[in-house]
């Protein structure tokens, strides 16, 4: 089978991303100084940046022809995959603030892992219960960033 170009997805994901950035950059401007935590604005300000930076990267490698090419089509178990890990995501953005932050990601990274074609239980199993508690410590109980409690209220 032929090569495929992603070029028009480089594009089109580049022109949506960017709007998207610029509105998260803005946005985030408008929000008020709180004397406890100092800016508020430095994590979305800092992730919107660094991704219009990528957006506008990847468009201009696709404008000037040097998008990455597929070997080919999804077709088959490639597109089930694909599909799959868009709607385990989905349902993984939907549950989160129901379930918890712990159990949902728990949960997620495992089944993930499980679509993406890893069969070592045991690595998987290990991974997907150290991130999620690392990430919890990190956030929830050093930088003391809210996550959703879910279950646990």
């Amino acid at each position: 089978m032929a090569a495929v170009s992603m070029k028009k997805a480089d594009i089109l994901v580049s022109l949506i991303l960017i709007p998207i950035c610029l509105y998260v950059f803005y946005e985030s401007g408008t929000w008020p100084e709180q004397a406890l935590i100092g800016a508020p604005t430095l994590i979305p300000r800092g992730v919107s940046a660094a991704l219009l930076a990528a957006a506008g990267v990847l468009l201009i490698r696709a404008l000037r022809g040097k998008s990455l090419n597929m070997e080919g089509k999804l077709m088959g178990a490639e597109r089930r995959r694909v599909i799959s890990g868009a709607v385990l995501t989905a349902g993984y953005a939907a549950l989160l603030s129901y379930v918890g932050f712990l159990i949902t990601t728990c949960v997620y990274l495992l089944l993930f892992g499980a679509i993406t074609g890893e069969r070592r239980w045991g690595r998987l199993a290990l991974f997907s219960s150290f991130v999620p508690i690392a990430i919890y410590v990190i956030f929830a109980s050093i930088l003391n960033v809210p996550l959703p409690p879910g279950l646990f209220r």
